[in-house]
This record gives C-alpha cells, sequence and structure tokens, in this order.
C-alpha cells in the first residue's frame, strides 16, 4: 500500500530514473501536512481510485501531470469551498463534490478525473512545446480524452476554470516514466 504522497519539492533520494512513479510517490510522506507544494491529496486520490497499480507497471511507458496539493486546494475554492488551505479538510470537500458529481458515488468521477492526468508514453517539456506549434493534442488514459497543450499551459475541457501550467519540479524521471507537476487540476468535462 502507498504510505507516501508524490514528489514534494524536495528531490526524491532515489536516483533519476530508479523505481516506478509507484515507487517515487511512497519515497515522501502521506500524511496531510498543509505543504501546498507536495502531493498529500493526490496520494489519497490514487489509493481511493486504485490506481497505484497502473502507475506501478513497469512495462508501462506514462507521463503523470501530477496535481499538487495547492492545485486540488485551487479546484475545490473553484467548486465553492469557503475555508483556508487545510489538506483533509479540503480533500473531504472534494470527495464531497464528486459523490454529487458521480450521483452518489465519487470513484468513477474520481477514477476519471485521475486518467486524464496520465498520458501513454513520455512527454517531455519540449513536446508541449511542438504540440503547441503542431496543434497535436495530448492523448490520455482516459478513452477518448485529449488535452492541448499552449506552451506550458495545459487546456483542458472545462471552459469556465482556469487551465494548468507545468511548474517546478518538472521532468522527474522514473524507471516506467515521466511526472510533471501542475499549477491545477486538469477537468475531462465541462462541469455544471
Amino acid at each position: 500500500a502507498l504510505v507516501g504522497a508524490f514528489i514534494g519539492i524536495a528531490a526524491p533520494t532515489a536516483s533519476a530514473g530508479e523505481g516506478t512513479i509507484t515507487d517515487i510517490v511512497a519515497m515522501s510522506g502521506g500524511e496531510f501536512d498543509n505543504n501546498k507544494r507536495d502531493y498529500d491529496i493526490l496520494l489519497n486520490a490514487v489509493i481511493t481510485a486504485d490506481l497505484a497499480d497502473v502507475l506501478a507497471d513497469p512495462d508501462a511507458e506514462l507521463t503523470v501531470f501530477a496535481p499538487n496539493d495547492a492545485a486540488f486546494y485551487r479546484l475545490a475554492k473553484d467548486l465553492g469551498y469557503k475555508g483556508g488551505f487545510d489538506e483533509a479538510t479540503v480533500w473531504g470537500f472534494l470527495v464531497d463534490a464528486l459523490t454529487d458529481l458521480g450521483g452518489g458515488d465519487p470513484v468513477p468521477v474520481l477514477t476519471d478525473i485521475l486518467l486524464y492526468h496520465v498520458a501513454p508514453g513520455i512527454v517531455r517539456p519540449i513536446d508541449l512545446i511542438f504540440s503547441t506549434f503542431f496543434y497535436r493534442p495530448i492523448e490520455t488514459a482516459l478513452p477518448g480524452a485529449t488535452f492541448q497543450p499552449f506552451f506550458l499551459r495545459l487546456i483542458d475541457n472545462d471552459p469556465d476554470l482556469r487551465d494548468p501550467f507545468v511548474t517546478f519540479p518538472f521532468n522527474i524521471r522514473a524507471s516506467n516514466g515521466r511526472i510533471h507537476t501542475i499549477s491545477r487540476v486538469l477537468i475531462p468535462i465541462d462541469l455544471p
């Protein structure tokens, strides 16, 4: 089971390319610590959606666009959250919002959102630039769903919410792919 969070602002202790994405996730803790730059909320989301094995597949080549805790806080604020930055409270608010969107079950909606953050293959920062010039959308693990890079901005499928940017740390290498931190959560649908 995962007990760590996605890589925080500090570099992981393993060398670049050591371990799968899940291995790297497990290296950095996991408690709600109110550090906006780490990935405690994403960790809880991955565990809840039962996607740790997908990110641990040693035969896969994946790129994960990883929202940090500040990104999830921004999403909660966009959805009406009025409180301050508290990871546990933000996570609870988002679960409630996903439960409403999912007709009583948050997991299918959460799974779709998380799969929308995973791209098959290696997507390097330079690939995002080329995709901008040639208007090539990034295919995701969510069937039929793409997002369009505009340099380091990622244009998702909700026209009303602000789009994320790739931010530090990015291009973190794992044995089965890459991780890029993003400033907001990618949304695969136009939310009501």
